[in-house]
């Protein structure tokens, strides 16, 4: 409200100086027309009459010859033209009537020849000129006049226009205080009931004040009982009810090296998936009892995770007998009969030990997992064992992938394949490269299956897809594209490729290559994907065939075009007469199917005239064609070498 007031005071205050202004601009006029009046009669109507006087007296001169000397000739006529120039000068600088002007050139022109008149003119010829100069001034006057009456009416207008406006203004000003004044009023009436309000609202929220320090006090008791608990319910796993791994790693922080033992139930999550999260309950919480029966009451057992248990000796010179107490508990620990309405099963257990070791959980874990993968009930943790070179091999080659794919160093390397007749090129295979920070290049078997473990491979194929697609709709080549199940399973990859090439008038020149070695159960969602690309005018090819758990009749029913046939049939197709076979069986297939086939790993001239004489399409290998950068591959086509 305040900020309107404002602006309509704001408002007041423009209209009353507008009207300030035209009410000076009307007084200025006024005063300015009694001005112009009396310049008027000055330098026009006074002028004028002398104009008269002057010309009586030189024709009454000019009637008496003997009184009429040159030099009173001489000034009369200066005086007549001085009085003539005058009255004209007014016309010249106010009126530029043209009517005006004419008569004063006229005038002008008949008194310059009044000096030159003859002596001898008789008087009533005399009195006949005199009548016509008279009249003539006569009439310049009154055209003066004439004239003069309406320049002044039209500035009597303006007058009384912007006194109207003023006077409109100033009654403006005089209505909008009017009802500024009323607001105002209103404003301070409201202003005394908030006053009233705010004060009757102090009295109460001084009670309510008074009222929550009481209810503070109380709450913060309950609070820091409550907290009490919550700290306790955060070291404690809710299920089993003991120390969690926050209080595991709490409690070995305080040691520089320790001893730990880590229990873990091999294939739990299946048992779970199988009857369900209930039952899986019931077996960690089964499993959690069996451990206290079979573990020394000295050691406290930590639930770390979902099926996994630990315990730990931080005294280094009873870890010997911590080593000890974990063989013998080992052999109750490794089964664990489990029985259930769906009956009784056994439950083998894996354990990893770390004895005496810095970072113990880690070294513990990394001999649970051996175990897991030897196949062993239990493992000692050694670094000739386990070789954690490995594991910082990895953590290094995380941070080189995360930081590739941050500055883009994820980079296209390409291979031809070739048709198998001519040995021309007819598209390219697109290869996935990292460039380290030392220039080093990494092959994908390198990075890829960390890729997919860290969840990053979905990043590496937008990458290179955008890549790809990017030469392609730059140099026309036509290229062959990698993509995996997962990449088709996964929604934003997939809208990511659907709509790069719904955006691309290049669409046609791209082949998606399938990996049939990779498992998968949704048939659907795939041919679903394929049926979609195929609209864009992409080409699909099964990659490795031969080597996946796919059948036939279901590859065909994704209504491919063409077929890789994996490189371990190819490699020794001269030598070994079963692969020559199954290739066989399966390029005749295709071709009663119009589906082309590729051979990979074509190394030498003797696979490649096998392949050949079978009638395969297309090549693949070093024989035709090594990896190659994609800038290499650019820079030989403008030079124009082939392959």
């Amino acid at each position: 409200m305040t900020r309107n007031m404002t602006i309509r005071f704001l408002g007041v205050s423009i209209v009353f100086f507008l009207a300030g202004i035209f009410l000076t601009l009307s007084l200025e006029e006024a005063l300015d027309l009694q001005s112009i009046r009396k310049n008027f009669d000055r330098n026009v109507l006074l002028p004028t009459d002398d104009l008269s006087l002057k010309l009586h007296k030189i024709f009454t001169l000019r009637a008496f010859p003997s009184t009429w000397s040159e030099t009173e000739k001489t000034a009369e006529i200066h005086d007549i033209l001085t009085l003539l120039k005058r009255v004209c000068l007014y016309n010249d600088e106010i009126l530029k009537i043209y009517k005006i002007e004419r008569a004063c050139e006229t005038l002008r022109r008949k008194f310059e020849t009044l000096p030159n008149m003859p002596a001898t003119l008789d008087p009533e010829r005399l009195r006949k000129e005199y009548e016509v100069l008279h009249r003539e001034i006569v009439d310049l006057r009154k055209a003066y006049i004439e004239s003069f009456e309406n320049y002044i009416d039209e500035r009597k207008k303006r007058l009384q226009a912007i006194f109207f406006i003023s006077f409109f203004l100033a009654t403006t000003t005089l209505v909008m205080l009017l009802f500024l004044f009323l607001e105002f009023d209103s404003l301070n009436r409201k202003l005394k009931i908030y006053l009233e309000e705010r004060e009757d609202f102090q009295k109460k929220l001084a009670e309510a004040n008074e009222e929550l320090a009481r209810h503070s006090e109380a709450l913060e008791t309950e609070v820091k009982k409550r907290t009490e608990e919550a700290l306790e319910h955060l070291k404690k796993n809710p299920l089993t009810k003991l120390p969690n791994r926050f209080s595991f790693i709490e409690k070995i922080s305080t040691s520089e090296t320790a001893s730990v033992a880590i229990f873990n139930i091999d294939r739990f999550q299946s048992y779970n998936d199988l009857f369900g999260s209930d039952m899986g309950d019931k077996i960690i919480k089964d499993y959690a009892a069996y451990l206290r029966q079979i573990i020394p009451y000295i050691y406290e057992i930590y639930h770390l995770q979902g099926d996994e248990f630990a315990i730990m000796e931080q005294n280094e010179k009873s870890s010997g007998t911590f080593l000890a107490m974990v063989t013998q508990a080992s052999k109750f620990a490794r089964e664990f009969h489990f029985t259930d309405t769906n009956g009784e099963f056994v439950l083998q257990i894996s354990i990893g030990v770390a004895i005496d070791q810095k970072r113990p959980l880690v070294k513990a874990d990394m001999a649970l997992k051996h175990a897991k993968h030897s196949h062993e009930s239990m493992v000692l943790y050694s670094d000739d064992l386990i070789q954690p070179h490995r594991y910082l091999e990895n953590i290094m080659m995380t941070k080189e992938l995360t930081s590739a794919l941050k500055e883009r160093r994820i980079v296209l390397w390409l291979q031809a394949i070739a048709d198998t007749r001519t040995k021309e090129v007819v598209k390219y295979e697109v290869l996935a490269r990292l460039v380290g920070k030392d220039g080093k290049i990494h092959s994908p078997y390198q990075f890829i299956p960390l890729a997919k473990q860290i969840r990053l491979y979905s990043e590496i194929t937008k990458i290179i897809f955008t890549k790809a697609m990017d030469t392609i709709e730059r140099h026309g080549l036509h290229l062959s594209i990698n993509l995996s199940a997962d990449d088709i399973h996964h929604r934003p990859t997939r809208d990511f490729i659907i709509d790069r090439l719904a955006m691309s008038s290049y669409s046609d020149h791209v082949t998606f290559e399938l990996l049939e070695s990779e498992e998968t159960e949704n048939y659907e969602e795939i041919a679903a994907f394929i049926e979609r690309v195929k609209r864009f005018g992409v080409k699909i090819a099964i990659d490795d065939f031969g080597s996946g758990y796919s059948n036939f009749a279901r590859i065909l029913k994704l209504k491919i075009d063409n077929l890789k046939i994996d490189g371990s049939f190819i490699k020794n197709i001269d030598e070994n007469p079963d692969s020559r076979e199954f290739v066989e069986i399966i390029h005749n297939l295709a071709k009663n199917y119009n589906i082309e086939t590729v051979a990979e790993f074509v190394s030498d001239e003797s696979i490649y005239d096998t392949v050949r004489a079978i009638g395969i399409t297309n090549i693949q290998g070093y024989y035709l064609h090594r990896p190659q950068p994609l800038e290499e591959i650019l820079e030989n086509k403008r030079n124009g070498v082939t392959i």
